[in-house]
This record gives structure tokens, sequence and C-alpha cells, in this order.
């Protein structure tokens, strides 16, 4: 998804630039709000995409476990 917009009602992933000029990747919720951010900072936007690629697929493979 290219922007905010095209993405908006969708839970989605975000490569986001930092001012250092690092970035990481935040999970987005469908109403807009970020709930979760990669805990690494990357040295290039194509990083931080891998990352969250990774992310996304380990996320959805993980089975829920109760307590």
């Amino acid at each position: 998804m290219d922007s905010d917009h095209a993405a908006a009602g969708v839970a989605h992933f975000k490569v986001v630039p930092a001012t250092d000029g690092q970035f990481h990747w935040e999970l987005i919720n469908p109403h807009g709000t970020p709930m979760f951010r990669s805990i690494e900072n990357f040295d290039t936007e194509d990083e931080a995409f891998a990352s969250a690629e990774y992310a996304r697929q380990v996320i959805a493979q993980a089975p829920i476990a109760r307590p």
C-alpha cells in the first residue's frame, strides 16, 4: 500500500523514517493507530521492509496459547 489513505480501514505494516536517517516499521490497526513497533532500527528502507515482511509471516503463523 503506497499511502495511509489507501490503507484506511485495513491493518497494515508501515515503514517509518526516523530523524537520524534510519527506519523502523510499525503495525497499524484498522483505525490508523500504531499497535506495535519494531524493536530494531534499520539503516535502509529495504532492511526495514524485509523485517516487516518477516514479522508479518511469523505473526500469521503464530498460534495463540491460553494460560
